[in-house]
C-alpha cells in the first residue's frame, strides 16, 4: 500500500471516528488515559520549546503539577548527569527531520534521578507548518535495575569460572573423586551455593539455548552433576504445578506501570494484526508488530514465572524480522499465535481470573512454535 493510500485510509478512519465525538474530546481522552508519559510543547526553539500540556503520567513521573510545568521548558528536568551530547542534537534533528529519538537522565522535582527514553514528533497545521511537538516518554528505571542485576551476576560468574579454571582445589583428581561421591571442600561448597543462588535469582536473564541438548552435558559437569530439580534456571517450566491468578498476584514481581505498559503493548499489537488480516501484508505494520512483541517480551522478563513465554515471543519477533521484505508471512498463523498470546496476557494481567497461569503460556508457546516452523520453511 502506498503512503498516499495509507493517508487516505487514515483520513477516512478519523472522519468516521469524529462523527461520534469531537476532536477535542478525543484528544483529551487519548492524552489523559495514556499509560505513557506525554508532554506537548510549542515549536519555539529560542525559548526552549515551552510546555503547553503534560498528562497525569508525566506529572507522576516528574513530581511536578501541570501548572508548574506549563510555560517552562523541559530543560527544567535536566541536571548534571543528563546526556548533554544527545540533547545538543535534539533541536537540529527536529527542524531537519520533524522527529527525534533519544534517552537521557531526567531529574524529578525532588531532585531524584531517573533514566528516560523519549520519542518526539512534530505536529503540523493544515499548511504543513510545525506548531507543536509531542513527546512520548518512558521511565527506564526497571531496565537499569535489570542491567545492574546482570552486572552483579556477571561478577559472581567470573569469580566462579576463575576458581574452577585456575584453582587446583577445584580441578585436581582428588577433588573430582570427592565430587563424584557427593563431597566437596567447604570453599567449593560456598562458591557453588553462591553461584547457584545467582542462577535461581536471575533465571529470567538466561537464554533458552542454555537448556539445549547440545550443552546439557557441559552444564551437568560445570555444576557438579546436579539434578534438574536443583538447577533453577534449567528446570523445565512444563513441570511446574498449576497456579491460579490469585496465587500469582499475591507475590507478582511486576510493578503497576510495567503491567500497564504490557497491556497497552498487547492491545496495540492485537490491533495491528487485525489490520493486517483486514488489509493484507504491510511491511510497516510487521515492523511495528516486531517492536511491540519485543516490548512484551521485555516486560515479561521481569517475571520469572513466564521466562519461557518471553523467550518464545522474542524468537517469534526475530523470525518475523527475517521476512520483512517478503509478503509470504503466514498471516492466519500469526493471527492464531497472537490470539493465544492475547488471551493469556489478558487473563493473567487484566482480568486475573484464570485457574492456571501456565496454561495460557503453554498454548502460546505451542502456537508460536508452529508459526516459527512455518516461517523457517520459507527460508
Amino acid at each position: 500500500m502506498s503512503i498516499q493510500q495509507e493517508n487516505i485510509e487514515e483520513t477516512l478512519f478519523f472522519s468516521q471516528l469524529l462523527k461520534q465525538t469531537s476532536a477535542i474530546e478525543l484528544l483529551k481522552q487519548v492524552l489523559m488515559h495514556s499509560h505513557h508519559a506525554v508532554v506537548i510543547t510549542d515549536a519555539d526553539r529560542a525559548h526552549g520549546y515551552r510546555i503547553v500540556y503534560a498528562n497525569n503520567k508525566f506529572c507522576t513521573h516528574t513530581g511536578y503539577e501541570l501548572a508548574e510545568l506549563v510555560g517552562n521548558s523541559p530543560a527544567i528536568l535536566q541536571g548534571p548527569k543528563s546526556n548533554k551530547r544527545v540533547i545538543a542534537k535534539l533541536s537540529d534533528a527536529l527542524e531537519r527531520d520533524g522527529f527525534f529519538y533519544g534517552s537521557s537522565i531526567n531529574y524529578r522535582k525532588d531532585g531524584s534521578m531517573y533514566p528516560v527514553e523519549w520519542n518526539i514528533s512534530a505536529i503540523r497545521n493544515e499548511q504543513g507548518i510545525v506548531t507543536h511537538y509531542i513527546s512520548m516518554q518512558k521511565d527506564l528505571t526497571n531496565l537499569r535495575r535489570l542491567a545492574e542485576q546482570i552486572q552483579e551476576s556477571t561478577e559472581v560468574f567470573k569469580k566462579f569460572y576463575f576458581k574452577v579454571s585456575h584453582n587446583q582445589a577445584f580441578v585436581d583428581p582428588e577433588t573430582r573423586r570427592m565430587r563424584s561421591r557427593g563431597k566437596m571442600t567447604s570453599e567449593a561448597i560456598e562458591l557453588f551455593d553462591e553461584t547457584l543462588e545467582e542462577l535461581k535469582k536471575n533465571e529470567k536473564l538466561l537464554n533458552g539455548n542454555l537448556r539445549s541438548d547440545e550443552v546439557n552435558e557441559l552444564f551437568d559437569d560445570a555444576f557438579f552433576d546436579m539434578g534438574p530439580d536443583d538447577l533453577g534456571a534449567f528446570a523445565s517450566k512444563l513441570q511446574k504445578e498449576p497456579e491460579s491468578a490469585d496465587e500469582f498476584w499475591q507475590e507478582c514481581p511486576i510493578e503497576g506501570d510495567d503491567v500497564a505498559c504490557l497491556l497497552e503493548a498487547m492491545d496495540e499489537v492485537d490491533a495491528e494484526v487485525g489490520l493486517i488480516q483486514a488489509n493484507g501484508y504491510s511491511q510497516q505494520r510487521i515492523e511495528l508488530i516486531v517492536k511491540l512483541y519485543k516490548e512484551l517480551a521485555n516486560s515479561l522478563y521481569f517475571c520469572v514465572e513466564f521466562n519461557d513465554g518471553a523467550l518464545l515471543i522474542d524468537e517469534v519477533a526475530d523470525c518475523l524480522t527475517k521476512h520483512l521484505d517478503g509478503k509470504d508471512i503466514p498471516i492466519e498463523m500469526l493471527a492464531m499465535f497472537n490470539k493465544d498470546l492475547f488471551v493469556w496476557i489478558k487473563e493473567v494481567f487484566e482480568s486475573k481470573q484464570c485457574e492456571n497461569i501456565y496454561s495460557g503460556e503453554t498454548n502460546t508457546i505451542a502456537a508460536g512454535r508452529q508459526l516459527i516452523a512455518m516461517l523457517n520453511m520459507l527460508e
